[in-house]
């Protein structure tokens, strides 16, 4: 396995983070609040694929296939954070503590399917060929 990748992740997942945060903050400013979510996520997931493929997996070529792969994964991370987060208030716990404790499960979750499906190299096993 290459040296401090899950490392990269957590840093480049940082990097991301912070910049479609401002950019978030800058865009409410200016715009309506579903329109300035809605570039902020573009942004998330286009800088994502990006930063993930290049320097966290470091894959040559960024793929379409690969695109269509993390585009997938970044709904259905959405889709469990929203569904968490609804459940984990359903059983007493605050909204924003719910998003915190989710936090360390999605990460791995985001980690493992982007090493095994998303930016899967050759040398690795198949998962969803």
């Amino acid at each position: 396995m290459p040296r401090g990748r899950k490392r990269r992740f957590l840093g480049y997942g940082a990097l991301n983070v912070a910049l479609t945060n401002g950019a978030l903050q800058g865009l409410l400013l200016v715009m309506a609040t579903g329109w300035a979510t809605l570039l902020s996520q573009l942004l998330n997931v286009a800088l994502g694929f990006v930063l993930y493929g290049k320097k966290v997996f470091r894959v040559e070529r960024l793929r379409r296939r690969s695109a269509l792969g993390y585009g997938l994964l970044a709904l259905l991370l959405w889709w469990c954070n929203w569904g968490g987060i609804a459940l984990l208030s359903g059983w007493g716990c605050s909204r924003n503590l719910a998003a915190l404790l989710l936090i360390p499960p999605l990460a791995a979750l985001s980690y493992t399917a982007q090493k095994l499906v998303v930016f899967r190299q050759g040398d690795q096993p198949a998962v969803l060929d």
